[in-house]
C-alpha cells in the first residue's frame, strides 16, 4: 500500500504522514487554532507548515507492510495529537467556566455567560475573545510548536500511548481546570455572598424597607464596576495558566 503511494508522490516519507496525523488531530482541537470560527483550510495549512521542521527531530520511521498495520499507526498518531491538544483545550475551558459562575452569582446571566454562539453573552464572549487575543500577543503560536515537539519527544511517531497514564493526566488536567475557573471566579461569588449576606441583615433590621429593589440594581452595578477593574488581572491570571502547560515527562 505504501509503496504505490511513494511512487505516486516521490520524496514523500513515512514519517512526515505520521507527524502531519498527530500535527492535525492537535489543531483540530487546540485554543485559537481550534475554534470553530477558524476555516477547516486554515487549520490543514498550519499543520502542513510546520510538519517539516517537526518531523526533522525525530528519527525516520518504517513504513508499515500491510494496511492493518498502517491503519493501527495512524490511529495511534490521531490519538496522540487528540490527547495533546484536548488538554490544553481543557486548561482554556476554565475562562469560560469562570464566566458561568459570575454569571450565576452576580445576576449577570444575560450578559455574562459561557462563550455561545446560540443565546451569545456579551461578555462572556468578550472575555473568551480577549483571552485568546492575549495568548496570541504573548505567544501561543511559539508554545503550541513546543507542545508539538514536546509530543513527538515523549511518544515517538508509530507508537500506541499509555492508556492509564492519559487517563491520569485528564482527570488532572480536569481538577486544575475547575480550580482555575473558581480563583477567577473567586471575588464575584465571595462578594455575592458577602452583599446577599448584608441585604439579609438590612432586611432583618428594617422589614419595611423594601431590600429587593434597592439591592438588586447595587449589586449589578457594583458587579458590572469589579467586571471592569479585574478583567485584566482575570485573563492575565487565566493566560499565565495557559503559557504555564507542559505535557507530562516533557524534557
Amino acid at each position: 500500500m505504501w509503496d504505490g503511494l511513494a511512487q505516486l508522490l516521490p520524496g514523500l516519507s513515512w514519517t512526515w504522514v505520521l507527524v502531519y496525523l498527530r500535527v492535525q488531530a492537535l489543531v483540530l482541537v487546540l485554543p485559537g487554532l481550534g475554534e470553530r470560527v477558524v476555516s477547516v483550510r486554515v487549520r490543514a495549512a498550519a499543520a502542513l507548515a510546520v510538519t517539516p521542521m517537526l518531523a526533522g527531530l525525530v528519527p525516520p520511521a518504517a513504513a508499515p507492510g500491510d494496511v492493518l498495520a498502517t491503519l493501527g499507526q495512524a490511529a495511534g498518531e490521531t490519538l496522540i495529537g487528540l490527547a495533546a491538544g484536548m488538554g490544553l483545550r481543557l486548561l482554556a475551558l476554565s475562562l469560560d467556566i469562570a464566566t458561568s459562575a459570575i454569571a450565576a452569582t452576580t445576576s449577570l446571566s444575560q450578559l455574562v455567560g459561557g462563550q455561545n454562539e446560540a443565546a451569545p453573552h456579551p461578555i462572556g464572549n468578550l472575555f473568551h475573545l480577549a483571552g485568546l487575543a492575549a495568548l496570541m500577543a504573548l505567544g501561543l503560536p511559539v508554545m503550541i510548536v513546543q507542545l508539538m515537539a514536546d509530543s513527538l519527544a515523549i511518544w515517538p511517531p508509530g507508537g500506541w500511548p499509555d492508556a492509564d497514564g492519559l487517563a491520569t493526566e485528564a482527570i488532572r488536567l480536569v481538577a486544575r481546570s475547575f480550580w482555575v475557573a473558581m480563583l477567577l471566579a473567586a471575588p464575584f461569588t465571595l462578594g455575592g455572598f458577602m452583599f446577599q449576606a448584608l441585604t439579609g441583615v438590612i432586611n432583618r433590621v428594617m422589614p419595611a424597607l423594601p431590600v429587593i429593589f434597592i439591592g438588586s440594581p447595587a449589586a449589578i452595578m457594583l458587579a458590572l464596576a469589579a467586571l471592569a477593574l479585574l478583567a485584566p488581572v482575570l485573563i492575565g491570571l487565566w493566560a499565565d495558566a495557559i503559557l504555564g502547560h507542559v505535557l507530562p515527562g516533557a524534557p
